[in-house]
């Protein structure tokens, strides 16, 4: 219930962003923050344990403000603690979207793994879904300019901290209950 209480407020931010951003001529900007309305809502029907899902939603809706609002410009290693933060509640996410499309038998493989093999799973799944976001950075800055803090050595210490990031929620997420692994049809 309480990822409910975050992550339709979240949603809500990002619509309200986008339209806002979409009236004031900033169609790219809209169409960023419509891209996080529909990450959250694919979030909801994945049934991630709510501190996860709750913590993911805070952290996409802080993320394409900082983009949008070119945020990481004027703080100084702003971006690199929403790259361990958002990789590291996304990898949760990225691991239950896994266990959701592969079906019970995976669910209840992991509901028996050992908290080593579900922190390393959880961590590769999240540096899966860092990798992704790289990509997303490299098209947002080929399409438009100049938006984003871009290049070798961003995109390196970028997928470090998420590699971090994802390993660290991966052991607090192997630590927790594993009532959220049992299988659901």
């Amino acid at each position: 219930m309480v990822a409910r209480n975050v992550t339709w407020p979240a949603v809500l931010v990002l619509a309200c962003s986008a339209v806002v951003v979409g009236a004031l001529g900033e169609v790219f900007s809209a169409l960023r923050f419509l891209s996080g309305v529909v990450l959250l809502v694919v979030v909801t029907r994945l049934r991630v344990p709510s501190p996860f899902e709750a913590a993911f939603s805070v952290v996409v809706t802080v993320a394409f403000w900082c983009d949008v609002g070119r945020w990481y410009h004027r703080v100084p290693e702003l971006d690199t603690v929403v790259h361990f933060l958002l990789a590291g509640s996304g990898s949760v996410v990225a691991f239950f979207a896994l266990l959701r499309g592969a079906g019970p038998e995976l669910g209840q493989a992991a509901a028996n793994a050992p908290r080593w093999t579900l922190t390393l799973l959880t961590g590769m799944a999240g540096t899966s879904a860092a990798t992704v976001w790289e990509l997303y950075e490299w098209v947002a800055e080929q399409v438009s300019p100049q938006t984003m803090r871009v290049g070798y050595g961003d995109t390196v210490a970028d997928l470090a901290v998420g590699v971090a990031g994802s390993l660290l929620a991966g052991a607090l997420f192997a630590g927790a209950s594993r009532t959220a692994l049992k299988p659901t049809s």
